[in-house]
């Protein structure tokens, strides 16, 4: 048998008890919290609590609060000072599944009721209201006494969502991935309907997607993606027809980068044109030293690349001195370890120009194997590196040009994030 649940009923109070009893005696809450103003704080003694004790409904002092706002026609502070019940109620909610908050905007001045609507629209609540069978003023005026009755209960979050989603797309263009996951996560604990839960689960597939991407996880990235394609029609509803489409068609294409990246041996071409990719969002970001520490690991597996494919070398952390030109050996060899050495950037851009490899020559004409002018020594001088300095966008320029050549890569042909901001479509979904 279900437990039975535990409300915080958090009611706004004005000039007419009997609405805020009728919803006493529907909610039967736990606790209560009455918001009130100077002018509506002594309807709580005075007729409140006695009326609801004459339907049944005792309440003794230990069970409910007094929230005052100081000016109940001011929409604007209303608003602020309603800010301060959040962490009440994320305290109550946290206690159970069972522990409930209700809102009910039913008394007080329509500025009260409007400014806990717009608060509690972001609370882990249900929306109530009393409106009645019988009006005065031929149906125009309040409810008649004794015809009150709950018109309305709804948790807001399945019809005011669309504001999550809203921040989820900012977010998530802004490349804040984890953040954005995090909101779709708490937005899908907070709906009730079934059809909102899933939306907000395929964003939420979405942005960890992207997120375990940028992380260079390739699998985690594709396995999020194919969840988000077995909810198409999730994200179709959450985004609209034309901005899905556009998105599931981008993910169609990352999805075979990913699986080739999953299925490559390392290094290979395409993680390479990884790194290039993660290196242009880091650039766009204006995070150049993350950038240039992504363009430095691209030139270098570049080189392994090349001497992989080419020349046989399957790795530069174990190269045997017997493998390498006569002239290298000569060199080399002091620093040789049970005969073997493992090269770093420079020695492998050497080995190949000793191998006659034009991609050798190819990074000697870019003036990377400078050893005073290499753009490459800002990013030794790096604090992602062996310094402190701080990595500007002209040396990033440069060097995105140089990795872009040495590897033979193109601007098209870096997978693209897809950008959620919404079509009008969506608005007219809405």
């Amino acid at each position: 048998m279900n437990e039975p649940s535990k409300v915080l009923l958090i009611c706004t109070v004005g000039g007419s008890p009997e609405p805020v009893v009728a919803s006493l005696k529907h909610w039967r809450p736990l606790r209560i919290c009455f918001v009130h103003t100077p002018q509506s704080k002594g309807e709580i003694d005075t007729r409140i609590l006695p009326l609801a004790r004459a339907e049944g409904v005792e309440i003794d002092a230990g069970r409910f609060d007094l929230f005052e706002l100081p000016d109940g026609q001011n929409l604007a502070s209303c608003v602020a000072h309603l800010r301060k019940l959040r962490p009440n109620i994320e305290t109550w909610v946290a206690r159970g599944p069972t522990f409930r908050v209700v809102v009910d905007y039913t008394g007080g001045t329509k500025c009260m009721s409007a400014a806990i609507g717009i608060q509690a629209s972001r609370w882990p609540c249900q929306f109530s209201y009393v409106g009645g069978k019988q009006r005065t003023k031929e149906g125009l005026g309040v409810v008649v006494s004794g015809a009150e009755m709950i018109l309305y209960e709804e948790n807001p979050w399945n019809a005011l969502g669309y504001q999550a989603v809203d921040d989820f797309v900012m977010l998530f263009d802004q490349h804040a991935f984890v953040a954005a996951e995090s909101l779709a996560r708490r937005a899908k604990e907070k709906v009730t309907l079934l059809e909102r839960k899933r939306e907000f689960a395929a964003l939420e597939h979405l942005a960890k997607g992207f997120d375990a991407w940028e992380r260079f996880d390739p699998k985690s990235a594709k396995a999020a993606f194919d969840n988000v394609t077995k909810g198409a029609n999730d994200l179709r509803a959450v985004l609209g027809n034309a901005k899905a489409e556009s998105v599931l068609q981008e993910l169609r294409r990352i999805a075979q980068h990913l699986q080739a990246l999953c299925e490559a041996d390392v290094p290979s071409r395409h993680h390479v044109v990884d790194l290039l990719a993660n290196a242009k969002r880091r650039h766009d970001e204006g995070r150049y030293d993350d950038a240039v520490a992504r363009l430095y690991r691209a030139i270098e597996a570049t080189a392994q690349l090349a001497l992989k494919e080419r020349h046989g070398f399957d790795s530069t952390g174990l190269v045997r001195i017997e493998q390498l030109p006569e002239s290298l050996r000569e060199r080399w060899g002091p620093k040789a370890k049970n005969g073997t050495l493992a090269l770093g950037l420079q020695d492998s851009y050497a080995l190949l120009a000793s191998l006659g490899d034009p991609l050798g020559e190819k990074f000697r004409q870019a003036g990377l194997n400078d050893e005073t002018k290499s753009p490459l020594n800002a990013r030794n001088r790096s604090i992602l590196a062996h310094g402190f300095d701080r990595v500007s966008d002209k040396i990033f320029e440069q060097l995105w040009t140089a990795t872009l050549a040495l590897a033979d890569v193109s601007i098209e042909d870096l997978p693209q994030f897809p950008v959620l901001a919404r079509h009008s479509d969506t608005a007219a979904q809405r």
